[in-house]
Protein backbone atom coordinates (compact mmCIF):
# COMPACT_ATOMS: atom_id res chain seq x y z
CA UNK A 1 0.00 0.00 0.00
CA UNK A 2 1.40 3.36 -0.94
CA UNK A 3 1.89 6.19 1.55
CA UNK A 4 -0.79 8.31 -0.14
CA UNK A 5 -3.37 5.52 0.06
CA UNK A 6 -2.55 4.89 3.70
CA UNK A 7 -2.84 8.61 4.53
CA UNK A 8 -6.15 8.93 2.67
CA UNK A 9 -7.55 5.86 4.45
CA UNK A 10 -6.45 7.14 7.85
CA UNK A 11 -7.95 10.56 7.15
CA UNK A 12 -11.25 9.05 6.02
CA UNK A 13 -11.34 6.93 9.18
CA UNK A 14 -10.76 9.99 11.36
CA UNK A 15 -13.53 11.94 9.62
CA UNK A 16 -15.94 9.02 10.01
CA UNK A 17 -14.97 8.62 13.67
CA UNK A 18 -15.59 12.31 14.34
CA UNK A 19 -18.98 12.10 12.65
CA UNK A 20 -19.98 9.11 14.79
CA UNK A 21 -18.83 10.75 18.02
CA UNK A 22 -20.62 13.98 17.07
CA UNK A 23 -23.83 12.09 16.30
CA UNK A 24 -23.75 10.21 19.60
CA UNK A 25 -23.12 13.48 21.42
CA UNK A 26 -26.04 15.14 19.67
CA UNK A 27 -28.38 12.29 20.62
CA UNK A 28 -27.24 12.53 24.26
CA UNK A 29 -27.88 16.28 24.37
CA UNK A 30 -31.36 15.94 22.86
CA UNK A 31 -32.14 13.05 25.23
CA UNK A 32 -31.30 15.25 28.23
CA UNK A 33 -33.41 18.06 26.79
CA UNK A 34 -36.38 15.73 26.22
CA UNK A 35 -36.12 14.36 29.79
CA UNK A 36 -35.98 17.88 31.25
CA UNK A 37 -38.96 18.94 29.14
CA UNK A 38 -40.99 15.94 30.32
CA UNK A 39 -40.17 16.89 33.93
CA UNK A 40 -41.16 20.51 33.39
CA UNK A 41 -44.38 19.62 31.55
CA UNK A 42 -45.41 17.11 34.25
CA UNK A 43 -44.72 19.62 37.04
CA UNK A 44 -46.73 22.34 35.27
CA UNK A 45 -49.67 19.99 34.73
CA UNK A 46 -49.55 18.71 38.33
CA UNK A 47 -49.54 22.29 39.63
CA UNK A 48 -52.73 22.95 37.69
CA UNK A 49 -54.34 19.80 39.04
CA UNK A 50 -53.36 20.85 42.59
CA UNK A 51 -55.19 24.17 42.01
CA UNK A 52 -58.32 22.24 41.05
CA UNK A 53 -58.17 22.86 37.30
CA UNK A 54 -59.68 20.18 35.03
CA UNK A 55 -57.53 17.36 33.66
CA UNK A 56 -57.88 18.58 30.07
CA UNK A 57 -56.57 22.00 31.05
CA UNK A 58 -53.60 20.45 32.84
CA UNK A 59 -52.69 18.34 29.80
CA UNK A 60 -53.09 21.37 27.52
CA UNK A 61 -50.58 23.18 29.74
CA UNK A 62 -48.17 20.22 29.49
CA UNK A 63 -48.45 20.38 25.69
CA UNK A 64 -47.81 24.15 25.64
CA UNK A 65 -44.80 23.81 27.95
CA UNK A 66 -43.28 21.05 25.81
CA UNK A 67 -43.81 23.01 22.59
CA UNK A 68 -42.16 26.07 24.16
CA UNK A 69 -39.01 24.12 25.02
CA UNK A 70 -38.31 22.89 21.50
CA UNK A 71 -36.13 25.65 20.10
CA UNK A 72 -32.77 23.89 20.60
CA UNK A 73 -33.76 20.24 20.34
CA UNK A 74 -36.12 20.59 17.41
CA UNK A 75 -39.87 20.26 17.78
CA UNK A 76 -40.85 18.57 21.03
CA UNK A 77 -44.28 17.03 21.29
CA UNK A 78 -46.34 15.40 24.02
CA UNK A 79 -47.12 11.82 23.08
CA UNK A 80 -49.20 11.09 26.15
CA UNK A 81 -50.60 12.94 29.14
CA UNK A 82 -52.32 10.77 31.74
CA UNK A 83 -53.86 11.94 34.98
CA UNK A 84 -54.75 9.84 37.99
CA UNK A 85 -56.22 12.01 40.70
CA UNK A 86 -53.61 14.64 41.56
CA UNK A 87 -50.81 12.86 39.66
CA UNK A 88 -49.88 13.34 36.03
CA UNK A 89 -47.60 11.31 33.75
CA UNK A 90 -46.26 12.94 30.59
CA UNK A 91 -44.37 11.36 27.67
CA UNK A 92 -42.47 13.76 25.41
CA UNK A 93 -40.68 13.00 22.14
CA UNK A 94 -38.34 14.64 19.65
CA UNK A 95 -36.57 13.44 16.53
CA UNK A 96 -32.80 13.72 16.25
CA UNK A 97 -31.33 14.01 12.78
CA UNK A 98 -27.73 12.88 12.66
CA UNK A 99 -25.92 12.42 9.35
CA UNK A 100 -27.71 9.66 7.49
CA UNK A 101 -30.09 8.72 10.31
CA UNK A 102 -33.19 10.13 11.97
CA UNK A 103 -33.75 8.76 15.48
CA UNK A 104 -36.73 9.25 17.81
CA UNK A 105 -35.96 10.16 21.43
CA UNK A 106 -38.55 9.90 24.21
CA UNK A 107 -38.70 11.04 27.82
CA UNK A 108 -41.23 10.29 30.55
CA UNK A 109 -41.96 12.03 33.84
CA UNK A 110 -44.49 11.76 36.64
CA UNK A 111 -45.42 14.53 39.06
CA UNK A 112 -47.90 15.04 41.85
CA UNK A 113 -48.13 15.78 45.54
CA UNK A 114 -45.77 14.12 47.99
CA UNK A 115 -47.61 11.57 50.13
CA UNK A 116 -47.75 12.48 53.82
CA UNK A 117 -45.42 10.71 56.21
Amino acid sequence: MSGLTLTATALAGMVLGCAVVGGVGQVAVVRARVDATADLAALAAAAQLARGDPEASACATATRVAAGQGAEAGPLRVLECLTAGPEVTVRVAATVAVPGVSAPVEGRARAGPVPPG
